[in-house]
């Protein structure tokens, strides 16, 4: 049934969303202070500015014009036209509906639209369990940035993958929700070509 699905995230996987917000967040006088996934860490702010300021940018019309993360249209294109791979986007975007039509928009115009089957808007910040819960023990590809997200991905039987980052360079330790080397048998690929090869059983990627 899913055998043709990829699940994907979509910030920090298919579009470079922290280059945009960090341009946000310049024009407001805010600076990187250390390397973190969390924003209130990144800029040193309090939790309730970081979370307030993630969701005005994610609210605003900045997020139809996101920057593809990396070589991801190619490589995704590839999937889709040489191996009918389909792809259902997870993302905690917003609740705003006007948010999540620019989503698509942004997502229609770098890949093309007859590569999502679905895309599946959660409120900014929201776990992504229940929806990853719809794919259980499907055996989907599941590509993630986020440490957490893809540990709760292995254990409901999908093939979870990282997206490399900086910050999450050493995160298979010491992610709070990882437990008993949960996600150190999990394969992190820098480029979207180790994910192609990885998928598709083509090329060698380097390590």
């Amino acid at each position: 049934m899913h055998n043709n699905i990829i699940l994907t995230d979509c910030d920090g996987v298919l579009c470079d969303w922290m280059y945009s917000f960090n341009a946000f967040m310049e024009m407001q006088g805010f600076k990187q202070k250390a390397l973190s996934y969390d924003v209130n860490e990144f800029y040193g702010i309090d939790r309730k500015i970081g979370k307030a300021k993630v969701k005005e940018f994610n609210d605003s019309a900045a997020i139809a014009f996101l920057p593809p993360l990396r070589d991801s249209v190619y490589y995704m294109k590839r999937l889709n036209m040489l191996h009918g791979y389909k792809f259902h986007v997870i993302t905690s975007l917003s609740s705003n509906k006007y948010a999540q039509r620019l989503r698509k928009q942004n997502l229609d115009l770098l890949f093309g639209e007859e590569l999502f089957d679905e895309i599946i808007c959660l409120p900014c910040g929201a776990d992504k369990d229940k929806v990853l819960e719809q794919y259980k023990d499907s055996g989907c590809y599941w590509i993630e940035d986020k440490v957490e997200n893809a540990v709760v991905g292995d254990r409901l039987g999908l093939h979870s993958v990282l997206v490399g980052h900086d910050f999450n360079a050493n995160d298979y330790d010491d992610d709070p929700y990882a437990h008993d080397d949960d996600s150190a048998h999990i394969p992190r690929f820098y480029k979207w070509k180790h994910i192609y090869n990885y998928i598709t059983g083509e090329g060698h990627n380097e390590i």
